[in-house]
């Protein structure tokens, strides 16, 4: 849309992890060091937490990226699972094949994995995104795998990453066991306004537009204001900012384009939408643990279920999309949807064969309980659980 008009090579501000994009502030290099020395000592389990939208997933990238080829990996990027479904999740992460479903016989088959794996000087890293969010029988499960040793050697690394709300089920003050087993952690903090400074400028050289488009110093305070200094949240705002600046006609940045992408995105300042007024409560917060499913159907069975735990769900072909799904007509980034100010909305990722709400092909979408939306042949159903319901009406009150 505004590429050609500030003659960019790439949108500098797109919301997927590229690698090309990454850029470490002085929090990210931290953890960057911390995890890759877990992986060297082979030690312990490594905890790295943070806001949503800060760049946990892109440390965890990083880090991957640069393993060693002796460092086979298994991610849980599910993280409402039973300790059955956990194992059986484990198992298909190395293509096992256990003789049954049965926990004993899961545990058995991964175990003799580990064991061949650690024979053949090979290391396994377990990785488990939203940890926050596990079971505790589960999060026992993992501690067992992590005390797992041969011949004074560790068996298998453990890298949990999550909310801050982690730091609390394996905080150091604690003396269970599982808070023992804990090597480093590390949470990631937001970018100040120097580091935010270097972020928007290294996108825009990366963008090829370090010459075309500049953010003044005077709209970096701004900037702050309503992000908070979370990349997501800066993403998101300055690529409206630069929709804000080609709709104008203006190749200059200023704080009026600022304003009006803040006004297009409806958005209050970060610290507004953090805290609480005294006495009344915040939906997201009461409803923290209710969040609303995806429940994708076809041919009028049942494929499956999703819970929109993430503010950015990406749907589509590809193996590592969210909610995939597995058809021919299916783009591989063919739809998204998106958690903004307490509301989702479907965004269609300019697919082949479209996104459609009845008979209407939609490009973006505000959800409400019961929306069904049809992609190549998929019907997926957008469902609010009842608890939510009930908060929303109890702060509709509270605010009357």
């Amino acid at each position: 849309m505004y590429r050609k008009f500030f003659q960019l090579d790439d949108y500098p501000f797109r919301l997927t992890a590229d690698s090309r994009y990454f850029f470490m502030g002085e929090s990210h290099a931290r953890a960057i060091a911390y995890l890759n020395y877990l992986l060297h000592t082979g030690d312990g389990i490594g905890v790295m937490t943070g806001e949503a939208g800060v760049g946990k997933s892109v440390v965890l990238e990083q880090v991957l990226a640069e393993c060693k080829a002796d460092v086979v990996v298994a991610r849980v990027r599910q993280s409402q699972l039973t300790s059955n479904e956990f194992f059986l999740v484990l198992c298909r992460q190395f293509d096992l094949q256990p003789q049954d479903y049965h926990k004993a016989t899961l545990i058995d088959t991964f175990y003799r994995f580990v064991q061949q794996q650690h024979f053949t000087g090979q290391k396994v890293l377990l990785v488990v995104d939203e940890a926050h969010l596990l079971q505790h029988q589960v999060l026992e499960e993992i501690r067992m795998l992590a005390s797992l040793e041969k011949f004074g050697r560790k068996l298998i690394n453990v890298i949990l990453t999550g909310a801050p709300e982690l730091e609390q089920l394996v905080n150091s003050q604690r003396k269970d066991a599982l808070s023992q087993q804990v090597r480093l952690s590390c949470r990631l903090q937001p970018l100040n306004q120097k580091e935010l400074d270097h972020y928007l400028e290294y996108r825009m050289w990366i963008a090829g537009g370090e010459h075309t488009v500049l953010f003044p110093e005077d709209t970096l305070p701004l900037i702050m204001h309503y992000t908070g200094g979370i990349p997501r949240l800066i993403n998101v705002l300055c690529d409206m900012v630069l929709v804000a600046a080609f709709m104008r006609n203006s190749r200059y940045i200023d704080t009026d384009c600022i304003r009006a992408a803040v006004k297009k995105l409806e958005w209050q300042a970060y610290e507004k939408r953090l805290n609480l007024s005294v006495g009344q409560p915040h939906s997201a917060q009461l409803a923290r643990r209710s969040v609303p499913r995806i429940v994708v159907m076809r041919k009028q069975r049942l494929v499956a279920e999703y819970r929109l735990e993430k503010d950015r769900v990406l749907i589509g072909r590809h193996s590592k999309q969210d909610i995939m799904l597995c058809g021919a007509w299916t783009s591989r980034y063919h739809a998204q949807i998106i958690h903004l100010n307490g509301n989702y909305y479907l965004q269609d990722l300019n697919s082949k064969n479209g996104t459609y709400i009845g008979q209407e092909r939609v490009g973006w979408y505000p959800l409400v309980d019961g929306d069904r939306f049809e992609i190549a042949g998929f019907v997926l159903e957008y469902r609010m659980p009842r608890v939510t319901r009930k908060v929303e009406q109890l702060v509709e009150e509270l605010v009357i």
